[in-house]
């Protein structure tokens, strides 16, 4: 056979060397959940310890409450429930999962992937944002711009929770990208802030193009997604929370920004000055959970 090489005893032991390489990374990635665990919305495949498996599960109940109030008026639900899968901990999530690069957490229909943060005092958040991008898919049916996507993700799982209640938009600072806020200081030269990289403009943000490079700026890009999304919803008493619903409705283009929100120069003053004093306060709403 003209494509083997002429010591054909060497392309073999290669060949073998090359399936046993293949079966023991197959072997290696494999993941097996120790336990199954099914609530009214969810069923849970976790290596997780039982306790931690039945507190995600408490949480990502709340979260679909929470979301269904802010949500009212979807479509009725399938009755499937929904998928998830929790690791043990940050190093078998990524044995199994070692292409998730910088993530925490991914989504991928049907499975939303995390692993219990035993190490933080949210063990949780991680979940809560995948599960939030699960919702908004098979749930809502939004089909969204990634500003929005993320911006909800992030405002529904930095939510703190009281006495097992979903309380959206007051912030626990113990969750992603939270704890990057002090870090994001901004002078209140707005110009000069956005020069520098510290202030990502609204339209650059909503269209996804021009700003500091994502790859290496993803942080920034997360605090951005989240003030924004938390500025349109709790702004001044919630003036632009019903533009927003608008925005989520047609999938978070720049026109349906400036159609039922307002001119994008005029917002990203507000939004500025908001952001800014977000990172600098020290409010019973930016305190951490216990």
């Amino acid at each position: 056979m003209r494509f083997l090489p002429k010591n054909r005893r060497r392309f073999w032991i290669l060949f073998g060397l090359l399936l046993v390489l293949a079966v023991a990374t197959i072997w290696y990635r494999h993941w097996s959940p120790k336990m199954e665990l099914s609530t009214a919305h969810y069923t849970i495949r976790s290596t997780a310890s039982p306790e931690q498996t039945r507190k995600v599960a408490e949480m990502v109940e709340i979260l679909n409450t929470a979301y269904l109030r802010v949500f009212t008026n979807l479509p009725p639900a399938t009755g499937r429930k929904l998928q998830l899968k929790l690791y043990r901990d940050r190093a078998e999530f990524r044995r199994v999962n070692p292409w998730v690069g910088w993530a925490e957490a991914f989504y991928r229909k049907p499975y939303c992937n995390a692993y219990y943060s035993e190490d933080e005092v949210n063990p949780y958040h991680w979940m809560l944002h995948e599960a939030t991008h699960q919702l908004n898919n098979e749930v809502a049916h939004f089909k969204l711009a990634k500003w929005v996507d993320e911006g909800l993700a992030t405002y529904f799982s930095t939510s703190m929770v009281k006495d097992g209640k979903p309380t959206p938009g007051e912030i626990d600072r113990n969750t992603y990208p939270i704890w990057w806020l002090d870090s994001s200081y901004l002078t209140g030269d707005i110009n000069r802030d956005i020069a520098v990289n510290k202030f990502i403009p609204l339209k650059v943000i909503v269209t996804g193009r021009g700003g500091p490079d994502l790859n290496h700026n993803v942080n920034l890009h997360y605090v951005h997604w989240w003030s924004l999304s938390h500025f349109l919803f709790k702004f001044d008493g919630g003036k632009y929370q019903n533009g927003y619903f608008q925005v989520i409705q047609e999938g978070g283009s720049l026109a349906a920004f400036e159609k039922y929100v307002g001119p994008a120069d005029r917002i990203q003053t507000e939004w500025y000055a908001y952001l800014r004093e977000l990172s600098t306060m020290r409010s019973p709403a930016l305190t951490p959970s216990h």
